[in-house]
């Protein structure tokens, strides 16, 4: 569906005036954009009464509350793997909550499925936290939270349970109707005009319709005259506010380019350069995440990775067939030094010819430089 001509105020009978380059606006796509209605009656924000307010109006700052008290546990699903959850308690209810508890601090269990399962995990928190990332083995699962504490004896004491949160899925997405394609250069931007109108959906309002086939018309017009070399400036052109608009873009745009464009293409199509015949290709990453302090420090093999504001981060290799060794440091803001070294190993063993899938040029394997 080709997006809508920006309004501008016409006159009454809302006549298309002449552009110098010879491109008319179609009457059509002129209408439905009256200005609306100035809203009155009670309730209006900052309508002004018959005399101005004696006296000067001052501005006051207001700083929003840490909590509000409420007491609920909201929990959202931020990877396939990790989970946040947020309650709101006040410094006095997180206190007095914690005083009552045995471990002096809350515990945030999580349920796949249910409350009525058993907890799959079970976080003790920290006496002043109100937040944290949780870390679940499932991806495609439903979760629900718990926020508590245990009495004596171990007795679990419930403060608020969560709303489902579903994590997305950890694997290829098996959907295939979304389809991208590179255009051949030998196709004309005439011709993709005249697909261009037989996008229109059907069901649209009469007048909804009308303005649809005045668009492809003008566009494919345009087109026809100009044959530019790319589509951006199509978008220019559907962007431009009326008459005004479109003689601006065709005064900035250069000639045209000469003949047909360089060839057109999708911006996630990539060309396609396969086989005859059947094909196989495969490959494989390997991407290592994890989290610590804001303000730590943290390298891969001695090369620094940066930290996201919750002090989470992630990072992408390449994994060719051998064995690999890496090597990850986290030094915190006052010299604490914790380490953790990962080995992988990989081995392919292929069946009749299979291929290399091309890989991402900027990843390097372990041992190499990371971004």
């Amino acid at each position: 569906m080709l997006p809508a001509v920006a309004s501008v105020e016409q006159g009454p009978a809302q006549e298309a005036a002449p552009v110098k380059s010879g491109l008319r606006i179609p009457p059509v796509l002129l209408e439905g954009d009256e200005p609306a209605l100035p809203i009155t009656g009670p309730g209006q924000k900052y309508a002004l009464g018959p005399t101005a307010p004696a006296g000067h109006v001052g501005h006051e700052e207001a700083a929003l509350p840490e909590a509000y008290g409420t007491g609920k546990l909201f929990l959202a699903a931020r990877e396939p793997h990790w989970l946040y959850a947020h309650w709101d308690l006040t410094l006095e209810q997180q206190r007095r909550y914690n005083a009552l508890s045995r471990d002096r601090h809350l515990v945030v269990r999580v349920y796949a499925g249910s409350p009525e399962a058993q907890p799959e995990k079970e976080v003790h928190v920290h006496p002043e936290s109100r937040h944290w990332f949780i870390h679940v083995d499932r991806g495609e699962t439903r979760y629900v939270a718990e926020l508590g504490y245990y009495r004596p004896r171990r007795r679990w004491v419930t403060i608020a349970t969560s709303s489902a949160a579903v994590t997305p899925g950890d694997r290829p997405s098996t959907e295939g109707t979304a389809r991208f394609t590179t255009i051949p250069m030998e196709v004309r931007l005439a011709e993709l005009a005249a697909l261009a109108k037989q996008t229109i959906p059907a069901g649209l309002p009469p007048l909804a319709a009308a303005q649809e086939r005045a668009l492809a018309e003008l566009v494919g017009l345009h087109l026809l005259q100009q044959d530019w070399g790319n589509s951006a400036r199509v978008a220019e052109l559907v962007r431009g506010g009326g008459e005004q608009g479109v003689s601006a873009v065709q005064l900035a745009l250069p000639g045209p380019l000469g003949g047909e464009s360089a060839g057109v293409s999708s911006l996630m199509a990539a060309p396609e350069q396969r086989p005859a015949g059947f094909w196989f290709n495969i490959n494989a990453e390997l991407v290592l995440y994890g989290g610590t302090e804001p303000d730590a420090t943290v390298t891969i093999d001695g090369c620094p990775v940066q930290l996201r504001p919750d002090g989470t981060f992630s990072c992408r290799l390449s994994l060719p067939d051998g064995d690999h060794s890496v090597t990850l440091s986290a030094l915190s803001a006052q010299g604490e030094l914790r380490q953790a070294e990962l080995e992988f190993s990989r081995r392919t063993d292929c069946l009749g010819e299979v291929g290399a899938a091309p890989e991402d040029p900027s990843l390097q394997p372990p041992g190499g430089e990371y971004p």
